[in-house]
């Protein structure tokens, strides 16, 4: 029993032997009363929580603002975590002994738990001065606990409950997800009028096709022209009709869009009420520009206003009897309103 008794002292000695080699020199009056200087990290306990983790070891406030002993206690931060360090003073100010605490974890709480332990226990072994409450007194079996007692985990930390509600995806999630990010299919057909195709201004219509994202899109379109016929005062004339393929690449910024567009296809030309008459057929290419504005009508459909300048890059000319009766122009231009349903 007093084997044990002594192992229990030994560690206690060898735990705290940097702090207390001046100050196991005062004689057993009892647990002493100390002035506390503390210091630390705006992450780490405060100096009341602090007091709070030595006076649960002790049992009772040590803590005298005017008491001749002082203890300095600083938790600093080293990488790749902290430092602690316990510094006794006597009253006279002079150094009394210290200690250093190396932490290897980023939790402070848990550092300033073992310090707190270590100076309970410094003040638990070094009685000079007055005697605290009966019930605090330690005995030399109470000593050889606390010298012997580990150090108790960090506590866990509390568990958060479950928001009632899901969380908001982040922003770049949303936008994965989002189905404007998909491409868009829309299908629809339109009519128009074009100015400088023909002689006259002739009705046009066209089915199309597009595959749509947020700010551009591209376009896929069959458009054929309304026949058209030239006659001269004797009435022998010829009628002209286009069939074309068109291909648009367009920017968007809602409801606008400009797109660039490139048509290729044929010129039918067939000769009216003369006496021989020829039906040639011959390739028609032209590019140009289209201003558009879109209105939706619902979920699904949509309606678009158009605007087209063209840029014909072959040109016709239609003689009879040898004489030059017409002449395709450099430049065309067409109007006309779109309607178009959209998957999904």
């Amino acid at each position: 029993m007093m084997r044990g008794r002594r192992g229990r002292l030994v560690c206690a000695a060898t735990l705290c032997l940097p702090l207390l080699a001046p100050a196991q020199a005062r004689a057993d009056a009892g647990p002493i009363s100390v002035a506390l200087d503390y210091t630390a990290l705006s992450e780490c306990p405060d100096a009341g929580d602090f007091k709070a983790l030595v006076i649960g070891r002790l049992g009772y406030d040590p803590f005298y603002e005017g008491a001749p002993d002082r203890v300095h206690v600083q938790i600093a931060s080293r990488v790749p975590a902290f430092e602690g360090r316990i510094e006794w003073r006597d009253k006279e100010g002079r150094w009394a002994g210290d200690r250093t605490f190396p932490s290897r974890s980023s939790d402070c709480r848990e550092l300033a738990r073992a310090m707190a332990f270590a100076l309970a226990l410094q003040i638990q072994l070094s009685p000079s001065g007055g005697t605290p409450p009966a019930s605090s007194a330690a005995t030399p079996e109470d000593t050889g606990r606390a010298a012997t007692a580990p150090v108790p985990p960090p506590a866990p930390p509390a568990a958060t409950p479950l928001p009632s509600e899901p969380r908001e995806a982040p922003a770049s999630t949303r936008t994965a997800a989002s189905p404007t990010s998909r491409p868009v299919l829309a299908f629809g057909a339109g009519a128009s009028v074009g100015f400088g195709v023909s002689s006259s201004v002739v009705p046009l219509g066209r089915v199309f096709g597009s595959v749509a994202w947020p700010h551009w899109s591209l376009e896929l379109a069959a458009e054929v022209g309304w026949p058209s016929t030239v006659r001269r005062a004797d009435g022998a004339g010829f009628s002209h009709q286009e069939l074309l393929l068109g291909l648009a690449g367009c920017g968007s910024l809602a409801p606008w869009s400009a797109c660039l567009l490139a048509k290729g296809g044929a010129i039918r030309i067939r000769g009216k009420d003369i006496d021989a008459p020829a039906s040639p057929t011959g390739p028609l290419v032209e590019t140009g520009l289209r201003l558009a504005v879109m209105q939706p009508l619902g979920r699904r459909l949509y309606v678009s206003a158009q605007a087209e300048g063209l840029l014909l890059l072959t040109r016709w000319r239609v003689t009879l009897d040898d004489n030059l009766v017409w002449t395709s122009p450099r430049f065309a231009g067409t109007m006309g309103l779109d309607l178009g349903v959209r998957f999904p």
